[in-house]
């Protein structure tokens, strides 16, 4: 029996399926440790938890009624990684997976404007998004991607730069590093640096990625991604645009709004006439691919400035989360940095069947458990 770290007693306000909850325990070294959970329900403790411990916090993945709970760290763990990422030699891409199966890939490749995140497939190999070369309809939005519109660095002759759209004169994103790969039982991520350039490749600023994948089932998987820009050459000016984000994902044409899909808010709001500029906490968009029903959900961070987010949500696929237009043009100084964080969340079924629960999630998200003496 391997030893005792520490116990952790927790709250739920609401029943959790597979979420990922975060637990400082400043008694535990990085590395994998083991949960086991002292419930009501006694079929909790049959099965040791993984859990990934960093920076004196632990990241599980717990299914829990709500209710207090008592958690017992345990030393040691043998868990393989939950969910790898490789980065593929000359390919310019990081492949990311869930035992052998591919969910997505990072693609980066210089023959393209700036870098994607796709396809998201489920196991059968439908894939959630668009990721169409040959379109002439928005060719600009590939998978899950960023982009700013109208782009200003202050007090040069670098103005009004479309980092969104792909014009002859377009803004570039070039991927500079790679700067972290990280996999452990529960979570894995990576982090990607890259600099936002004018067609000539002057600089107009910096940009790092992380993007967080969970050890979940198939049936509803997470994708956190937190985005810092840099105003690291002169104060940058993001202009009031409706061609924005930054977050924007092309849903596949079978969940399309106007193809007998479904637009949704965090309000109850429905369709693109009722969505569109409207601010809301979470959105969500799916419909019937391939004989099954899936759903993309964008959730907000209560972080993020001028939350919650407007959305630039439209029947023909595209669904952004979109401040930059509805609520006005913002500024960096130099020297700052400004960061974006947003949850998305890829499901097999409805929003409110009784395994996905969107709006419990969305809660979990942004009310997570809570520690309690």
């Amino acid at each position: 029996m391997s030893n005792i770290l520490n116990t952790i007693k927790i709250k739920t306000s609401r029943d959790l399926i597979e979420e990922p909850i975060f637990l400082r325990c400043d008694s535990v070294r990085d590395g994998a440790v083991e949960l086991s959970l002292d419930a009501q329900n006694a079929d909790y403790n049959t099965t040791p938890i993984p859990a990934d411990a960093e920076g004196g916090i632990i990241t599980a993945i717990v299914t829990l009624p709500a209710g207090k709970h008592m958690l017992t760290v345990r030393e040691g763990g043998s868990f393989n990684p939950g969910v790898t990422i490789t980065e593929v030699a000359g390919e310019e891409r990081l492949d990311v997976k869930y035992g052998d199966a591919l969910f997505t890939s990072y693609v980066y490749t210089k023959s393209l404007p700036k870098p994607y995140l796709g396809p998201i497939l489920t196991p059968d190999g439908t894939s959630y998004t668009r990721l169409d070369f040959t379109t002439t309809e928005h060719p600009h939005h590939r998978s899950v991607f960023f982009g700013v519109g109208d782009v200003t660095l202050e007090g040069t002759d670098i103005k009004n730069i479309d980092f969104w759209n792909e014009p002859k004169m377009r803004g570039i994103q070039t991927h500079e590093s790679t700067v972290a790969i990280v996999c452990g039982a529960v979570k894995s991520s990576f982090t990607v640096a890259s600099m936002w350039r004018t067609s000539e490749g002057r600089p107009v600023m910096d940009a790092e990625c992380t993007y967080t994948f969970y050890n979940q089932q198939a049936d509803c998987r997470y994708v956190d991604i937190s985005l810092t820009f840099k105003a690291s050459y002169g104060s940058v000016i993001f202009e009031k645009t409706k061609e924005a984000g930054p977050l924007g994902v092309r849903l596949a044409d079978q969940l399309r709004g106007d193809r007998g899909g479904y637009i949704e808010n965090s309000y109850g709001a429905r369709g693109e006439a009722e969505c569109w500029g409207r601010s809301a906490n979470f959105c969500v968009c799916g419909g019937e691919a391939n004989g099954h029903m899936l759903g993309v959900a964008i959730f907000d961070n209560e972080k993020n400035e001028r939350y919650p987010t407007s959305w630039h949500v439209r029947d023909y696929g595209l669904f952004a989360a979109n401040n930059l237009y509805f609520k006005g043009g913002l500024r960096i100084d130099e020297g700052q940095s400004l960061t974006y964080q947003y949850r998305i969340v890829f499901f097999e079924g409805k929003p409110d069947d009784k395994n996905i629960r969107i709006r419990d999630r969305f809660l979990a998200y942004v009310s997570p458990p809570r520690i309690f003496r």
